[in-house]
């Protein structure tokens, strides 16, 4: 016998989308990564609240960034039918509606550093859970296909 026929050949592996769906997942994929790493980061080295505080105070534009997450947050949480992709965008959701409440109330800093840095988990929960499904969709599209033996016949 040949080396060649004593070694098991591995499957070829198909994908069951294109691949213009295939790059943007790997893509956000990524950036979802990144931005928990970031995250993790921030929390690890004490740096939460003081990057939350200080754009809170900054003025109009970050007051709107943060009205405009909220707003895409939620509806997001409300598009897709996976109740795990409900909960990650309704925590996005509920922390930027917190961070434009904090723009009008008058609260202690102590207040708004433990808010910030519950945000913060909830952020990284919320990227925790998106990063699994899509991991799970990369799952269901990509699979690994058995060769067929072409080789001997039974008849």
């Amino acid at each position: 016998m040949s080396q060649e026929s004593q070694t098991q050949r591995h499957g070829d592996v198909a994908i069951d989308s294109n691949w213009v769906h295939l790059i943007g997942m790997a893509l956000l994929f990524a950036f979802i990564a990144f931005l928990l790493g970031w995250g993790i980061r921030d929390l690890l080295f004490d740096e939460v609240g003081h990057g939350v505080l200080q754009r809170v105070r900054s003025g109009w534009f970050d007051t709107l960034t943060y009205v405009i997450g909220a707003v895409y947050s939620l509806l997001f949480a409300y598009s897709f039918r996976a109740k795990r992709l409900k909960v990650a965008f309704l925590l996005l959701g509920t922390k930027y509606t917190v961070l434009v409440a904090l723009v009008y109330l008058h609260v202690a800093a102590g207040v708004q550093r433990s808010i910030a840095i519950g945000g913060s988990i909830a952020t990284q929960i919320a990227y925790t859970i998106i990063l699994f499904a899509i991991a799970q969709w990369f799952k269901s599209v990509v699979y690994s296909v058995r060769p067929r033996d072409t080789g001997v016949s039974d008849s």
